[in-house]
């Protein structure tokens, strides 16, 4: 069976989740997989119904939302996000399979586990500058894991005088995405909660998509 998915994410540069879920689907069992990303419209049911307005035939929809646990608000957290991408869902009135991707606080989080990718996109795969990044066990702890990808990426970077840096924090979109692209299966994201429940919830959809893996 082909899986063809669709994930709903909340900006462009989210879309570089696409080749990693179409890899964790692989690893669970499908032989392939197509999928693609909508990220246009302004309430979540929006999105979705975009999506799939867009993108037909689709038989996994996956809707990503950061926690924002650093917002300290009751629109903020998990149970919160989670609550709110049902919500959408049934607003969006999709009656398939769908997996919510909830990293806490943000995306971000779960890229600052790997040192070697950090260095690698940053241009310097072979400098020695201390980065600082927290424990894996920290991770999901952390207000601001934007703020501090940012800053490893600047140390492993190095960027010398105001232009090159200036340029060089332009570009944080762009190593953001290609971090994305190359979360690796399994190792430290294994230890993150979010990551576990995503993985989880991946492979239990899976199995009601395709009961025969």
């Amino acid at each position: 069976m082909i899986i063809r998915f669709l994930l709903v994410c909340e900006g462009p540069s989210d879309a570089a989740l696409v080749p990693h879920i179409r890899a964790l689907l692989i690893h669970h069992g499908v032989v392939e997989a197509d999928g693609t990303a909508s990220y246009g419209g302004r309430t979540l049911a929006d999105k979705i119904r975009l999506g799939l307005q867009l993108y037909e035939g689709i038989n996994l929809l996956f809707v990503h939302r950061d926690a924002d646990d650093y917002r300290d608000t009751p629109a903020a957290g998990p149970k919160t996000r989670y609550d709110e991408i049902a919500a959408g869902v049934r607003c969006a009135e999709y009656g398939g399979v769908h997996v919510p991707i909830v990293p806490v606080c943000m995306t971000e989080a779960w890229l600052l586990g790997d040192e070697t990718a950090i260095r690698r996109v940053s241009g310097r795969p072979n400098g020695m500058e201390p980065l600082d990044l927290p424990l894996v066990s920290q991770l999901e702890e952390i207000l601001d894991p934007k703020d501090v990808l940012r800053d490893a990426l600047t140390r492993a970077g190095a960027p010398k005088g105001n232009r090159r840096r200036k340029n060089f924090h332009n570009d944080f979109g762009n190593f953001r995405r290609q971090l994305l692209e190359n979360l690796p299966i399994g190792g430290p994201l294994e230890q993150l909660s979010s990551w576990a429940r995503f993985r989880d919830d991946a492979r239990a959809a899976l199995l009601r998509v395709a009961p025969g893996l």
